[in-house]
């Protein structure tokens, strides 16, 4: 792979303008990726020529360098999301779901990865819910529904949309999964546990749901993956697991708020409903996110791959992070 840094060298002075950067950005990405998302190479450019003259120096320099050093020495995550009994054999298995898809059918891609792909850190997490969990149906009797719910306690049914009380929290009602301490919240059995891997537990408070590995559905809580992927210096995160509409959306959604390069490994995912994966999808892309596959995994963390959607979001993320330092000095 070349080093993008090359292109910077060619001007004894130091300046670096778009025809540069796009010279670059033709030897470092794909030519589909270019044909297809041009209009990122400008906006990448513009993120660090901070005068707007057109030109790359002294401290754009500094910034851009830190970009490329992000692209040629990434730190990744591989993220793997509650694969975990109760999804693939058990109480809420995706087979009898609207989808009818199998949540088995992501352990050997998932394994392949975790075989042959090459990570900075790998993580776990697992749905670890208390008996009294709000988010189960058999709980419903437990807790006062808000006036302005919709569906009322006495005609609620499984997977129907409720609103609590106290605390306030729109909830859909599922049957009992993931009980802590439970087969249903172990791992499943073939699933390679890596070793010097990390397993993060999720919904543990009895009163709030948490679909996302970042926080609980208030936004308040389970804020350990974030702390320690800032720890490790973390940029990309390739994600996968179940379920793709709920959890691994939850995910990614708060993750590219967060301001990771995201990217979601579809063929290691699997979903409740299909209309509703799709619209996941739209929503990753729109946000900044991508959406890849196992080869084009290994190839990004194996190969020196590039993703030109990936190196847009770095360059994003890096400007907001200085922004916020500047607002705060």
């Amino acid at each position: 792979m070349t080093d993008p840094l090359m292109y910077m060298l060619k001007d004894p002075e130091g300046d670096f303008n778009f025809a540069n950067f796009r010279a670059m950005c033709s030897v470092v990405f794909k030519d589909d990726d270019i044909r297809k998302d041009e209009w990122r190479i400008r906006e990448i450019f513009d993120l660090f020529d901070l005068d707007k003259d057109g030109v790359l120096k002294e401290g754009e320099l500094t910034r851009f360098g830190e970009w490329t050093r992000k692209l040629s020495m990434p730190k990744t995550a591989f993220l793997i999301v509650d694969v975990q009994n109760d999804f693939i054999d058990g109480t809420l298995s995706l087979r009898t779901c609207e989808a009818k898809q199998d949540g088995a059918d992501v352990v050997e891609p998932i394994n392949n990865l975790l075989k042959n792909g090459s990570f900075n850190k790998i993580i776990y997490s697992l749905d670890w819910h208390p008996e009294n969990h709000i988010s189960f149906y058999e709980n419903l009797h437990l807790r006062e529904l808000c006036p302005n719910s919709k569906m009322k306690r006495e005609d609620a049914k499984l997977f129907d949309t409720v609103i609590f009380a106290d605390p306030y929290l729109e909830q859909i009602l599922w049957p009992k999964h993931c009980v802590m301490n439970t087969w249903g919240a172990e791992l499943h059995k073939d699933l390679v546990i890596a070793p010097g891997s990390i397993q993060i537990r999720k919904g543990q408070n009895p009163d709030m749901e948490a679909y996302s590995v970042f926080f609980d559905n208030n936004f308040k809580g389970s804020m350990e993956l974030h702390a320690m992927l800032k720890k490790e210096g973390v940029d990309y995160v390739f994600v996968c697991g179940l379920a793709y509409d709920i959890c691994v959306k939850a995910t990614c959604l708060d993750g590219l708020r967060l301001g990771y390069a995201i990217a979601v490994v579809d063929d290691c995912c699997c979903g409740v409903a299909e209309s509703n994966t799709e619209e996941t999808k739209k929503l990753i892309l729109e946000n900044g996110g991508l959406i890849t596959n196992s080869d084009d995994v290994i190839a990004m963390t194996n190969e020196g791959k590039k993703s030109l959607v990936l190196a847009h979001k770095i360059a994003k993320s890096m400007t907001l992070i200085e922004n916020s330092a500047e607002l705060e000095r």
